[in-house]
């Protein structure tokens, strides 16, 4: 019976070890985030807590960004028309030798918010 357990827990154990990505995602020189909302007299702003990722470009509803330094970082966008946010996402990275690990995401307003890419 002893054995039974010890191979059961091995077995465990070594799924666990294979299967378990404890990020969302894992992104490589750049992540992009982009949103397709467009209601009159809205427009997105994002505000960044440090510089471990820095904008490389962007457009209307498109942000590219890549690794600056190595640490964690939160990216918060606000749907606003510089008066009230109608939607906020919350995106956590870290940032490790240029690779870019999304570790949480929240949407408040929102039912789903687009994945980063």
């Amino acid at each position: 019976m002893r054995y039974i357990v010890i191979f059961g827990v091995t077995i465990i154990m070594v799924l666990i070890i294979l299967f378990y990505n404890p990020y969302l995602g894992v992104y490589k020189d750049q992540i992009t985030i982009e949103y397709s909302f467009d209601e009159e007299g809205y427009h997105w702003e994002y505000n960044i807590d440090n510089n471990n990722l820095i904008l490389k470009e962007s457009s209307e509803n498109k942000w590219v960004f890549a690794p600056n330094g190595n640490g964690k970082t939160i990216v918060n966008y606000y749907y606003t028309n510089g008066h009230d946010n109608k939607y906020e996402i919350f995106y956590e990275f870290k940032v490790k030798n240029n690779m870019i690990y999304w570790l949480k995401g929240e949407g408040l307003g929102l039912l789903s918010y687009p994945n980063p890419y």
